[in-house]
C-alpha cells in the first residue's frame, strides 16, 4: 500500500505495458508458438519503440496473408474446410499475435479507434479458433462467452481502448457478453472463470460510469474476493455507500482464501517428498497456524483503511481523521494517505495542520498533482481572508464557513502585515499552478489550480474558462464542477450554478456540494428546494454541524408560507442551536442565530451568545463531553476572535449603544487591522454619531477599494 496512487473515477489505461510480458510469453496452452519476427516485435514493444514495433508487426501481417492459402468461397461448409486445411487454420491463429501487437501500439499512441479495430480482429481469430477445437460446441450464437484467457485478455483491451473514445455503454455490454456470471445452485452469482481482477475492476468503472450503481457493487466485490489488497476496490465500494462491516467481510473472506491458496501451493511442491509422508497431523496443525498468521498479518493495514475511507464517505470526519492519523503513523510519508489527512483537516477546519501536511506531500514528492487542487483551494483560501472578512455574511459557500487570515502571519514575523501576507500566498497559488502544470498537464488538477489563481485575481472569466478546460479533461471530477458552481453563484447567476453543484454532489456527496445547493436555491429563491436538500445532507451526515446549519439556513430565509405550520423562526433556531451544541466553535450557525434574534429585535440575546462565543463557554452539556468537537473552538475562539468583535460592534449599532460599539470595533481592528468588516463598521459608526448618512455611495466605494471590497466576497 505504500505506494498506491488509486484515480477511482477513470479508466487506467497505463496497465497495459506493465504486465505486457506476461501476456505474450503466459497462457502457452492457448497461444501459439511465436514467429521469429513476432518475438522481434515484442522486445521492440518492450523497449517502448512503438512505432518501430508497428511497422516490423504490419511486415509480418503482410507475409502472413501472403502465404495464406486462398479462402474457400462463403458457401463452403465451414467444417470441412477446417478439416482439410488444418495448416492454414493455425497460420491464421498465428496472425492474432500480430494484430495484437497492433493494437497496443496504437494504443500506446492513443488511435483508440484503430486500436478497437485490430483487437476485434484476433479476438475474432481467437474466438473461432478454440471454438472449433472445442468438443462441446453447440451454435455459433449460443457461445458469445470468451473461450480462452487470451480471448479474455483481448477483450478487456479492447474494452479500455473503447472506454477511451466514450463509448461507455457499449463497452460495458461487450463485458457483460463475454464475462457471464454462472448462478450457483443456492442462488448465489460466481464469476466466471475467466474473468480476472483487471476485467472486473474495468466493469465496475464502466458500470459506475454508466450509474449502475448496484452492478458495478456486484464487480468491486468479486474484485476485492479475488485480492484483498485491491484498494481501490474498497474505496469505490465506500463511494457507492456500502457498510463497512460488508466490506470488512469480505476482506476476511479473501484473505482467507489468499492464506489457502498459499497453503496449498506449498503443500503441492512439497509433494512427494519421503521426508514429509510422516507426521501429517503435525503438518496439517502447522499449516493452520500458518494460515491463521498469514491472515492476522495482511489484515492489520488493510482494516484500518477500510475503516478510514468508509468513515470519510459517510462524512464521519472526526472518526476518518483518527484511522488516516493511525495509518500515517504506520506508514509515514505515504503521500496519498497524507493528502486525505490534508483534506479532511482542510474541511475540519484544521488550516494551519492541512498546510504542513500538503507541504509534506510536496516535498515527499514534487511532482504529485491527485488531490493538490484542494491545496490550491486552500492558498485561495489563505489569499482572500487576507483581503476582507465578509465570508460570514455572504454565507462563505467558497470557504467551508471559517476564515484564517491571522493564522500565518502569527508564525512568521518577518512577514509584512500590510502587504506581503496576501503577496506571498499569491505567489505561493502561482508557484503550485506552474509546478503542477510541468508535472502533468492532462489532468484536471492543474487546471483547477490555474483557476483559483484567477480567481484570487478577480478575473471570472479566465477562471470560469481554465475549470471549463479541467471539466473536458476528466467530467467525474467532483471538485471542479463544485468549483465553477461556485463561480457562477458568486457572479449572480444561481440558476446555472444550481446545474454545476448538483454534478459536484452526484459524484461525491459531501457537505460543501451540499452547502453550495442549498445556497444556489437561495439565491434563486427557491425555498422549498432549499429545505429539501438541507434535510438530505442531514441524511447524510447527521452529526455534522454544518449540515445541522445548512436546514437553520435554509428556514431562516424562507418566507411564511412555505416554512411549514408558521414555526419557520422557531425551528430554525433550534437548527442553529443543534448545531452549536455539535461544534461549539463553529461560527457560521453562531451568526445566522445572532441575525435571526437581531431581526426580531431581542439584541440582548445577541449580545449573549457573541459574549459566550467569545469566551468559548456557548457549548452545552453534550458537546462538552465529545473532545472531537474543538476544532473550529480552537481556530475561532483563539485566532479570530476579532471578528466575534465585529459583529458584536454591529449588535451595539444597531441596538443604539454607540460607546459600547465604538469600543468593540477598535479593539477588533487591534486584534486585526485587515479586518475589512470592523473598519466599514467603523466608518459608518463615525458617520451616525456625527448625525450623517451612514449610506453614503461614494464615501462606501472608497471604502470597499481600499479594504478589499466585501460585497464581491466569495
Amino acid at each position: 500500500m505504500s505506494s498506491y496512487k488509486a484515480h477511482p473515477n477513470t479508466v487506467n489505461n497505463s496497465i497495459i505495458p506493465s504486465n505486457m510480458i506476461a501476456q505474450y510469453e503466459g497462457n502457452a496452452n492457448d497461444r501459439p508458438p511465436k514467429t521469429p519476427l513476432q518475438q522481434q516485435a515484442i522486445e521492440l514493444f518492450h523497449a517502448h519503440q512503438f512505432l518501430s514495433c508497428e511497422k516490423l508487426s504490419l511486415l509480418e501481417l503482410s507475409q502472413m496473408k501472403l502465404n495464406l492459402r486462398q479462402p474457400l468461397p462463403k458457401t463452403t461448409p465451414r467444417k470441412n474446410y477446417l478439416g482439410s486445411n488444418t495448416n492454414a487454420i493455425e497460420d491464421t491463429i498465428a496472425m492474432a499475435t500480430t494484430y495484437e501487437l497492433l493494437g497496443d501500439c496504437a494504443n500506446r499512441a492513443e488511435r483508440f479507434l484503430c486500436a478497437v479495430e485490430y483487437y476485434r480482429q484476433a479476438v475474432t481469430l481467437v474466438h473461432d479458433y478454440h471454438y472449433t477445437r472445442s468438443p462441446r460446441r453447440t451454435t455459433r450464437s449460443s457461445d458469445d462467452g470468451v473461450t480462452s484467457s487470451w480471448e479474455a485478455t483481448l477483450r478487456v483491451k479492447e474494452c479500455q481502448a473503447l472506454s477511451q473514445t466514450g463509448s461507455i455503454i457499449e463497452a460495458a455490454s461487450i463485458l457483460e457478453r463475454c464475462f457471464p456470471r454462472p448462478r450457483l445452485r443456492d442462488g448465489q452469482i460466481a464469476t466466471n472463470d475467466f474473468s480476472t481482477l483487471q476485467s472486473l475492476m474495468l466493469h465496475g468503472h464502466l458500470y459506475m460510469l454508466s450509474n449502475r450503481a448496484s452492478d458495478a457493487i456486484v464487480q468491486y466485490r468479486f474484485a476485492l474476493a479475488k485480492n484483498p489488497y485491491a484498494i481501490e476496490a474498497v474505496e469505490q465500494l465506500a463511494v457507492l455507500g456500502c457498510a463497512d462491516t460488508a466490506i470488512l467481510e469480505l476482506v476476511d473472506e479473501a484473505v482467507k482464501n489468499f492464506a489457502q491458496e498459499r497453503i496449498s501451493s506449498v503443500k503441492k511442491s512439497k509433494k512427494g517428498d519421503d521426508t514429509m509422508q510422516t507426521g501429517n497431523d503435525e503438518e496439517d496443525k502447522n499449516q493452520d497456524d500458518a494460515k491463521d498468521n498469514i491472515s492476522n498479518e495482511l489484515l492489520i493495514p488493510v482494516r484500518d483503511y477500510v475503516l478510514a475511507v468508509t468513515s470519510l464517505h459517510r462524512n464521519q470526519l472526526h472518526a476518518s481523521h483518527q484511522h488516516f492519523s493511525k495509518l500515517n503513523n504506520l506508514f509515514p510519508d505515504h503521500p496519498y494517505i497524507l493528502i486525505q489527512l490534508a483534506h479532511i483537516q482542510q474541511e475540519l477546519g484544521q488550516i494551519l495542520g492541512s498546510e504542513q501536511s500538503y507541504k509534506r506531500v510536496r516535498a515527499i514528492d514534487p511532482t504529485w498533482v491527485e488531490g493538490m487542487d484542494k491545496y490550491a483551494h486552500l492558498l485561495f483560501q489563505l489569499r482572500m481572508s487576507r483581503k476582507n472578512a465578509f465570508l460570514l455574511q455572504q454565507g462563505g459557500f467558497l470557504q467551508y464557513q471559517y476564515s484564517c487570515h491571522g493564522g500565518r502571519e502569527n508564525s512568521n514575523n518577518s512577514m509584512d502585515k500590510n502587504n506581503m501576507g496576501t503577496c506571498g500566498v499569491e505567489l505561493e497559488l502561482g508557484q503550485l499552478c506552474a509546478d503542477l502544470l510541468d508535472a502533468e498537464d492532462k489532468r484536471p488538477e492543474p487546471w483547477v489550480c490555474l483557476s483559483l489563481y484567477h480567481l484570487a485575481r478577480e478575473d471570472h472569466e479566465k477562471s470560469i474558462a481554465f475549470v471549463d478546460k479541467a471539466i473536458s479533461l476528466d467530467q467525474q471530477h467532483a471538485f471542479a464542477h463544485y468549483l465553477r458552481g461556485s463561480i457562477l453563484l458568486s457572479s449572480h447567476r444561481p440558476d446555472h450554478a444550481v446545474v454545476s453543484f448538483f454534478r459536484a454532489n452526484d459524484l461525491q456527496r459531501d457537505i460543501p456540494s451540499y452547502e453550495g445547493l442549498v445556497e444556489s436555491y437561495l439565491a434563486a429563491n427557491k425555498f422549498k428546494e432549499a429545505i429539501c436538500t438541507a434535510k438530505e445532507a442531514i441524511s447524510q451526515a447527521p452529526r455534522d454541524a454544518r449540515a445541522t446549519t445548512l436546514v437553520g439556513l435554509a428556514l431562516a430565509q424562507a418566507p411564511p408560507n412555505q416554512q411549514g405550520a408558521g414555526e419557520g423562526k422557531d425551528r430554525a433556531k433550534r437548527a442553529l442551536k443543534k448545531a452549536m451544541d455539535i461544534d461549539p466553535g463553529a461560527p457560521r450557525p453562531l451568526f445566522a442565530l445572532v441575525d435571526i434574534y437581531a431581526s426580531e429585535g431581542n439584541f440582548e440575546t445577541c449580545v449573549k451568545l457573541l459574549q459566550d462565543g467569545m469566551d468559548g463557554t456557548g457549548a452545552t452539556k453534550e458537546s462538552s463531553r465529545t473532545s472531537s468537537t474543538s476544532s473550529h473552538t480552537n481556530t475561532w475562539v483563539k485566532e479570530h476572535g476579532d471578528i466575534i468583535q465585529a459583529k458584536l460592534a454591529e449588535i451595539y449599532t444597531l441596538d443604539e449603544k454607540y460607546d459600547s460599539a465604538l469600543e468593540c470595533y477598535h479593539t477588533a481592528i487591534s486584534m486585526n487591522p485587515h479586518n475589512g468588516l470592523a473598519v466599514q463598521g467603523l466608518e459608518r459608526l463615525e458617520k451616525i454619531m456625527r448625525g450623517l448618512d451612514p449610506d453614503d455611495d461614494e464615501m462606501q466605494e472608497e471604502a470597499s477599494e481600499e479594504y478589499g471590497g466585501g460585497e464581491e466576497y466569495y
